[in-house]
């Protein structure tokens, strides 16, 4: 943010986690006043989004004039950025081992700056193998696991369009619990986050198709107006802070196989 605040034009190599920020930003709202007149391009300059100067976004995947490539970025700005302009050969080596730490994350600065070229290295990838027809012949499981966006806004949505569905004695859908009237283009941890967070409350997964056509409504949203007030009970602040903690230490775990009570 302090980046962002700069009334100077600056550019930064943004780690990963800045990534998922800004995306899960987005899925909230694609108009972001603090993110006003900057840009950020993702997957290696394969996509961009730009915002304007009152902080409206715009994605594309045309190359603008003002991408620079990592390695370009990395031979002029990142060693403003990293204070490591004014070393010596000797102290840099010193003060860029210590900067960082985790080797892979070292090889990855190094590739940029010498242009070792890591990726062009490796053994080269094996043949695919020849295509089989369609199935799971493998018997290996896609059942989805759980998944949390940690985000205490998004969650609220999904809460308040669960309510309002089940208080109008509607299905709480995916389409309604995401706010995607066309699922196909809902981002896949957010209908992932979704149906973990519908599971834990419900202990069901949002309803399908058949189970629409099959009726049934008012038993199927009964239970969970009474569920919703409990949830409210306990504030849903700390009810999904919990929630996201027992996500974390599930791990792995199938949704299907979720359960989730918050603790008195």
């Amino acid at each position: 943010m302090n980046v962002i605040r700069s009334e100077e034009q600056t550019a930064f190599v943004i780690s990963a986690d800045v990534v998922k920020f800004v995306n899960d930003a987005l899925i909230v709202n694609t108009t972001i006043t603090s993110f006003k007149n900057c840009r950020f391009a993702f997957n290696e300059g394969a996509e961009f989004v730009e915002f304007d100067g009152k902080g409206k976004s715009r994605r594309f995947t045309e190359t603008p004039s003002w991408f620079i490539t990592p390695n370009d970025f990395a031979r002029g700005q990142w060693l403003i950025n990293h204070e490591l302009s004014d070393y010596g050969t000797k102290e840099f080596i010193s003060a860029f081992i210590a900067k960082f730490p985790n080797v892979k994350e070292r090889r990855e600065h190094c590739d940029l700056l010498f242009d070792l070229q890591l990726d062009k290295s490796l053994p080269p990838p094996q043949q695919p193998a020849p295509a089989r027809k369609a199935g799971n012949k493998n018997r290996i499981t896609t059942k989805p696991k759980i998944l949390d966006l940690g985000s205490q806004e998004i969650f609220n949505q999904f809460f308040e369009r669960l309510e309002m569905a089940v208080n109008s004695n509607r299905f709480p859908t995916l389409q309604i619990l995401t706010g995607h009237e066309d699922i196909t283009k809902a981002p896949t941890p957010l209908k992932g986050a979704v149906r973990t967070w519908f599971k834990a409350i419900t202990g069901e997964l949002p309803p399908n198709n058949k189970r629409v056509e099959a009726g049934n409504v008012d038993l199927f949203c009964a239970p969970i107006r009474e569920q919703l007030t409990q949830v409210k009970a306990a504030g849903l602040e700390p009810y999904y802070q919990a929630l996201s903690q027992a996500i974390q230490e599930a791990g792995e775990q199938y949704i299907a196989d979720f359960s989730f009570k918050l603790s008195q």
